[in-house]
């Protein structure tokens, strides 16, 4: 497909934009904030949250919340939700717009759309507590003792069966990796195109190492990102201490927390850093270790363009982003004897100045110019207004 990075949206279609909830500034925001700038005529939909106060973004658009939003406390009870999400998605009325963008990683995809609209869905992943990883969240098994989970695995079978339905709304799917371009055609039997997601790369400064034997410099590995359970962070750090790598672990949620009581005098903690906190934390590591499979992991290229060693599996998004030997050192999934000895190879290697500009040159194929081209070529082609 041929860029024409100049190709605009006519500034006279009505466009709508649809996200799940904005609680947080994370990867899927920063892509929802890059798509509100490209289209500043834009109204956001959403489920819940506090996008005006959360988003980095040059035009305020005007915001419709779900009924939802009106629970009280709605940011510590959303998870409970589920059940009602698809007909809290569903209630939106798009009867006024030419063009619906929806970026999803729960319920977004399934709005219904007008029949004179065009609908095109950005998806970061099937809602992974439904399809392959229900595991992770639910790991009791259905049982005579256990009649609620019994039914909360009924639950989620007509959920997936939802989930499937709702997916011929979409007349464009674009996927963040080829990982979830996969998983969209197993379980929704639909093509999908592959634009990774913006990296804000210009915001990280390749670092200069200090040599192997300064006494400065004690090379670290660092955990960063969303604590949370499929990500595998606070298992990975008990096992790296266990082993006595040293580590700085960053990033938020219940699982740091956990860890930051039984690990704070050994291990270096960085909890909710800030964007300026992150760059300092990038440049006082040698690698990052990403030990889960993740959809996509922007974390691995903000940490490429930072001048680090990527550790991760060799499947997953991460296949996407990691060039064994080049930018970083894969491993096998779910091996921690082959996770270990790649971070051991990791430490021990010194990161030259050919190395530098192969980790530079790798994170420019992710800069936000790219995304911005390619989504609206993708956008034009449905449309079909594309030259």
């Amino acid at each position: 497909m041929t860029l024409n990075t100049d190709r605009a949206i006519d500034s006279k279609i009505r466009v709508a934009v649809v996200h799940d909830w904005v609680f947080e500034r994370r990867g899927g925001e920063k892509v929802l904030e890059r798509i509100l700038n490209l289209f500043p005529q834009a109204h956001l939909y959403y489920l819940f949250g506090r996008p005006l106060e959360v988003l980095n973004i040059k035009t305020k658009p005007k915001c419709f919340p779900s009924f939802l939003n009106k629970i009280p406390f709605v940011s510590k009870i959303y998870k409970y939700l589920l059940p009602i999400l698809p007909v809290a998605i569903e209630s939106f009325d798009f009867k006024d717009y030419d063009l619906i963008i929806s970026t999803s990683s729960c319920v977004a995809k399934g709005v219904i759309p007008h029949p004179t609209s065009k609908h095109v869905c950005y998806i970061h992943s099937p809602m992974r507590y439904a399809w392959d990883q229900e595991y992770c969240y639910f790991k009791k098994s259905p049982s005579l003792l256990r009649p609620l989970e019994i039914l909360r695995r009924i639950y989620l079978n007509r959920l997936r069966i939802w989930d499937v339905t709702s997916s011929n709304r979409i007349d464009k799917l674009i996927a963040n990796s080829n990982f979830v371009a996969r998983r969209c055609q197993l379980y929704y039997g639909k093509n999908s195109e592959v634009i990774y997601p913006p990296t804000e790369i210009s915001r990280f400064t390749l670092k200069k190492h200090l040599p192997a034997n300064s006494a400065q410099f004690e090379k670290k590995i660092l955990l960063f990102g969303a604590w949370v359970p499929y990500k595998k962070f606070y298992e990975t750090l008990c096992f790296l201490v266990e082993n006595n790598i040293p580590v700085i672990a960053a990033g938020q949620g219940k699982d740091i927390e956990k860890a930051y009581r039984e690990f704070k005098h050994k291990v270096e903690f960085s909890i909710s850093p800030t964007d300026k906190e992150v760059s300092a934390i990038f440049a006082k590591s040698h690698a990052l270790l990403f030990p889960a499979i993740e959809d996509f992991g922007i974390v691995t290229i903000e940490a490429t363009a930072s001048g680090l060693w990527i550790v991760a599996p060799n499947c997953g998004g991460t296949k996407d982003t990691v060039v064994d030997g080049v930018t970083g050192f894969t491993f096998q999934k779910d091996n921690q004897q082959e996770m270990l000895f790649a971070v051991k190879k990791a430490l021990a290697k010194e990161i030259d100045e050919l190395d530098l500009n192969n980790m530079k040159n790798h994170a420019a194929q992710f800069s936000p110019d790219i995304f911005d081209a390619k989504m609206l070529n993708a956008i034009n082609d449905c449309l079909g207004t594309h030259s």
